[in-house]
């Protein structure tokens, strides 16, 4: 009987000619027979896969410069991605690139998403919320490696600050008419009639307009507890992203 601690068998294996154009993956067949046993007898079988490599490579690292990603995509439509590179590590030390492609995965899609040649990954604007601890995994032959991300994404709906809620005509001062465009509606006939005789227009007040968003990440837990960027109490000012996409809802009164 042989415990699980116990050597029964010890193997060299060697390899002619190197590795070159050979399968990096090997498989390697075992036949039990027992003495006495019938030659024409089922053998039971055991297969092994025996990797093969001219580097005693240990590790697969992905580098990336931010671990970090404050996802705006939803908001301007244009994605944000982080570049990946991957490298093996050998015994020695050296560092060197992967000879074939890798293998990858995103664990919540929802969240992050990793390109297809695993050299990037990116949030694209489809996503539905962020995440602390967000992971992506990397496989490359028997050897595997994981990023983690922390992903902010906008909470909805965003907020919208006004200088002054109030506006109204300034009285007494006009404001000279075009020539090529038609008077202003006035507020009544006798102003404008005024306006006619004397080609002005009214002047109105006018009020900054500032978008304020929270940017928050979701437990993977699925709880409803949220981690807010920098704290609940801090919103952060998002108009030069959304400009181009705001509109007062009704034009005849803004």
């Amino acid at each position: 009987r042989v415990t699980d601690s116990a050597a029964f068998l010890l193997l060299d294996v060697v390899v002619e000619n190197g590795t070159g154009s050979l399968a990096p993956v090997r498989p390697l067949t075992w036949q039990v027979e027992y003495p006495g046993q019938d030659p024409e007898a089922q053998k039971d079988k055991l297969v092994w896969e025996v990797q093969v490599s001219e580097r005693d490579v240990r590790a697969l690292v992905p580098l990336v410069q931010e671990l970090e990603i404050l996802n705006t995509a939803p908001l301007t439509g244009v994605p944000r991605s982080v570049p990946v590179r991957l490298v093996m590590v050998a015994a020695g030390g050296g560092i060197t690139e992967l000879p074939d492609p890798p293998r990858c995965e995103a664990a919540d899609k929802q969240v992050l998403q990793v390109s297809d040649s695993c050299d990037a990954v990116f949030v694209g604007g489809k996503e539905s919320r962020g995440a602390r601890g967000a992971r992506v995994e990397f496989w490359w032959r028997r050897l595997h490696a994981s990023l983690s991300f922390s992903v902010w994404a906008p909470l909805l709906p965003l907020r919208v600050q006004l200088g002054d809620t109030v506006l109204e005509q300034v009285r007494g001062w006009r404001l000279p008419a075009s020539t090529d465009s038609a008077p202003a509606d006035a507020e009544d006939p006798g102003e404008e009639a005024e306006q006619r005789a004397r080609g002005c227009r009214p002047q109105y007040q006018r009020t900054g307009v500032r978008v304020l968003a929270h940017f928050v990440s979701h437990p993977l837990d699925g709880s409803r507890h949220l981690s807010y960027l920098l704290g609940p109490q801090w919103l952060l000012d998002v108009t030069h992203l959304v400009a181009s996409w705001t509109r007062v809802q009704d034009p005849r009164v803004a």
